[in-house]
């Protein structure tokens, strides 16, 4: 087998290339994503330049043909050929919908084979996993979102991989090493196009679903090797914002599919002025706090501390949410106020 250290170098240039070689492709097949009202940016914007995921996960795959489950690699390029078709032309949500069970189920079948998971658990995890790739989704509006968040998400998960030890200090090591560096490499190439005042490309439904789909299996994985209930956390901040967001608009009795402001981190930036960068930041820097938190907590292996960690971790981040939200809220109906006064 080819020295991994080579591997790594391969699948670094081929990230490099296969971004540059996407925008050049978008450019001339005119590949952009425009701008709407209800849009958190005001340029076209190239879209799916997340194809480099799954494109990144296939040369994996490659190399390393025994580490990735077969149902669990079906899924992943199933999920991306209809979102990256979504990304061109709209899908209809259910079309949508019935992928994404699918591809969970195939995921969800493909973990129980090392594992023995009960058909209610099966179930529990692929509605929890509709919400978790949906979420992720939501993010690609914020340039830098997407991709900083979840590089906290992939390092966590990579020292965890590494170092991480249960009640017994057994190893929790819990997927191959380099399927984290290989999503780790791709996210830092896309990155460099969308980490800027102005985003050269979005990673679009390709990207933001792959990488949720990836990141929602470590984790699983994770949890059922280690059974720290802790490590559901490490994608928390935003998992909180999306969540509630959803509640709140279903009890509007509000479309939660039609394209909207209404998460806190985009009223940060139209309401609060805030910059995407800032934000982005913001949230990158406080998952990276709640990350520590989780995985250097003292007796995290006492059912009694996870629980503890869960609730005020939780606790705190809904009670940030209220509060950031009512405020936010406010200032929005003054603007209004302001701006309906002020018409001549």
């Amino acid at each position: 087998m080819m020295n991994k250290y080579i591997i790594v170098i391969v699948l670094c240039i081929s990230a490099i290339l296969l971004s540059i070689l996407y925008v050049n492709v978008a450019k001339v097949f005119n590949l952009y994503d425009n701008p709407s009202g209800r849009s958190s940016h005001s340029n076209k914007t190239i879209t799916g330049m997340g194809i480099i995921f799954p494109a990144l996960i296939t040369i994996y795959s490659i190399f390393f043909p025994y580490q990735i489950e077969p149902y669990f690699f079906i899924g992943i390029m199933m999920m991306a050929t209809i979102s990256y078709i979504d990304d061109l032309v709209h899908v209809k949500n259910s079309i949508r919908f019935v992928f994404q069970i699918f591809a969970l189920l195939l995921m969800v079948i493909s973990i129980s084979q090392n594992f023995e998971i009960q058909l209610p658990v099966m179930l529990t995890l692929v509605v929890f996993g509709i919400g978790v790739i949906n979420a992720f989704n939501f993010m690609d509006g914020i340039n830098g979102m997407l991709g900083l968040n979840s590089l906290v998400i992939l390092f966590s998960l990579s020292y965890i991989n590494y170092f991480g030890v249960n009640e017994y200090g057994v190893s929790v090591k819990f997927v191959d090493h380099y399927l984290i560096y290989t999503c780790i490499i791709g996210v830092i190439a896309f990155l460099f196009f969308n980490f800027r005042k102005k985003a050269i490309g979005f990673a679009g439904d390709v990207g933001s679903i792959i990488i949720a789909m990836l990141i929602f299996y470590m984790i699983c994985k994770l949890l059922l090797v280690s059974g720290n209930f802790t490590y559901l956390l490490l994608f928390s901040v935003f998992g909180i914002d999306t969540g509630l967001t959803v509640i709140y608009k279903l009890l509007l009795k509000e479309n939660i599919f039609v394209p909207h402001r209404d998460f806190l981190f985009k009223k940060l930036v139209h309401v609060a002025k805030f910059k995407h960068l800032e934000v982005t930041a913001g949230y990158a820097a406080l998952q990276l706090f709640v990350n520590f938190v989780v995985i250097f907590q003292p007796y995290q292996y006492k059912l009694s501390s996870q629980l503890s960690v869960l609730f005020i971790v939780i606790i705190s981040l809904i009670a940030t949410y209220i509060v950031l939200r009512s405020i936010l809220t406010k200032n929005r109906v003054k603007i209004n106020f302001i701006e309906k006064n002020n018409k001549p």
